[in-house]
């Protein structure tokens, strides 16, 4: 059925994204089929290409390369790029100034970071970037073995990525011809689990894909009401996949689990292999500098500097994702000598814990924050901290004193009362910066309650490797 989806159904139900999907996935697979040499000469060259593109064409990097004496023809993947670290902050403060003048700024697709790790920032794609990267997502799930067309049921809590009142036409094409059924997790309780099950035990799928921690709770679930079906492949992303959770996964669907990371920012770029001894970032796609902040139980960690090869529309260069790894000592035993994280440290969240047993994940409060306002003036950073099932503390970092700072807040604590669907009594508490974990990153949400007695509750409180400054 690939063939025939890739060739066919995507291109021409969504050709905006799909236009000549089935090419670019050939020239993805005839650069992994390259000698390794062949493969390092080549993204040396898509790399320099990138940046004489960024010079020639967005006047902020052709300042930032002079001023850094410093020609894109000199690059290097085996050195470090020559030029200051481009943060979130730079992409909100500077981002017209970051567009390519190659493109007419209607030509680009608008898109907007998680809120994650801070609040969202909108960005600018090519529309061949855009395709792209899509191709490569789904080169990355064949390293699992799901192909276009396979039966999936997908767990997700970004309502942005789902249709909430689908036409006909889009079941058909997502349901009949794409095989695809979405179970929005932006809400997680016994109810809504019970009906994830009886959609699963129908639909029968050959993937499960979805956020880490709520895989681990509806295995968890169904590991105590029992299953007819098994999966053949399981696929965890948009969260930290922690060990304790992996188990239980695998546990229950007696199959490894999958760990795929990307961002809003950067699209996905990097997956396990089928020998699950890390996740590799492809070459294809970015290149990727890992800048050592500290350490933690597991060795040292690095923050991922991603180059983005594929978006020249806004190029991203040594952009900052605010994520974490730490990196495994030797080569996979697949035999890719693409650079091989051991464990993503990064977005690391609770979940808010509900009078009635519920949970909303961590990571839809950021998605939800992203849908309220893609790009915040006032304030730069939150954390939501749990405190009773009736009150949240909310930390925030601001840019500048203005009136919008009100307004955000208000608007912050508003969609997530509207989320959780109960009014909870807020504290604002504004500081200077927000903690870190010893990895450097920013935790979203913390839950200083005790967990409930839930059958689900316990993938949302496991312990985390992180340790607390």
């Amino acid at each position: 059925m690939s063939w025939f989806h890739t060739n066919f159904v995507l291109p021409v139900a969504e050709p905006q994204r799909y236009v000549g999907l089935s090419r670019r996935l050939g020239e993805i697979r005839k650069f992994e089929r390259m000698p390794e040499q062949q493969q390092r000469t080549a993204q040396q060259q898509r790399l320099r290409t990138l940046l004489e593109h960024a010079y020639n064409t967005v006047p902020y990097y052709r300042k930032q390369f002079d001023d850094a004496g410093f020609h894109p023809s000199q690059a290097r993947i085996d050195q470090p790029i020559p030029l200051p670290v481009m943060t979130r902050d730079v992409l909100r403060d500077k981002s017209d100034l970051l567009l390519s003048t190659a493109f007419k700024p209607e030509e680009l697709k608008i898109a907007a970071s998680s809120g994650t790790t801070s609040t969202p920032v909108t960005f600018r794609r090519d529309v061949e970037g855009l395709r792209n990267k899509v191709a490569l997502n789904f080169q990355l799930n064949t390293w699992a073995g799901y192909e276009p067309g396979d039966s999936v049921m997908m767990l997700w809590g970004a309502h942005r990525d789902l249709t909430m009142e689908p036409s006909w036409r889009w079941r058909l094409y997502e349901e009949v011809l794409m095989h695809r059924t979405s179970a929005p997790s932006g809400l997680i309780n016994d109810e809504i689990l019970e009906r994830f099950r009886l959609r699963y035990e129908k639909q029968r799928p050959k993937v499960l894909y979805g956020y880490s921690t709520v895989l681990a709770v509806f295995a968890s679930y169904l590991r105590q009401c029992g299953m007819r079906h098994k999966p053949s492949i399981v696929i965890a992303t948009a969260e930290v996949l922690n060990e304790q959770n992996r188990k239980l996964i695998e546990s229950v669907f007696d199959i490894p689990v999958f760990v795929h990371y990307g961002s809003r920012d950067t699209g996905m770029i990097s997956a396990e292999c089928s020998e699950h001894e890390g996740l590799h970032f492809h070459p294809w796609g970015s290149y990727v500098e890992f800048d050592r902040i500290g350490d933690t139980p597991d060795g040292p960690s690095y923050r991922i500097l991603v180059t983005d090869l594929l978006n020249y529309g806004q190029p991203f260069i040594r952009y900052d994702t605010g994520d974490c790894v730490t990196l495994a000592i030797q080569r996979c035993s697949c035999g890719r000598w693409f650079p091989l994280a051991s464990q993503i440290l990064g977005r690391v969240a609770d979940g808010i814990l509900l009078a009635n047993g519920g949970i909303v994940p961590g990571v839809t409060i950021g998605c939800q924050m992203t849908s309220l306002q893609q790009n915040f003036q006032a304030i730069l950073q939150v954390q939501v901290v749990q405190k009773s099932h009736q009150h949240l503390h909310l930390r925030y970092v601001v840019r500048d004193q203005s009136t919008a700072e009100f307004q955000e807040l208000e608007s912050i604590c508003n969609g997530i009362d509207s989320l959780i669907h109960q009014k909870m009594r807020w504290t604002l508490e504004k500081v200077s910066a927000l903690p870190r974990e010893r990895s450097g990153k920013i935790r979203l949400c913390l839950s200083e309650i005790k967990t409930p007695r839930s059958t689900f509750a316990a993938p949302f409180q496991a312990e985390q490797t992180l340790v607390q400054l």
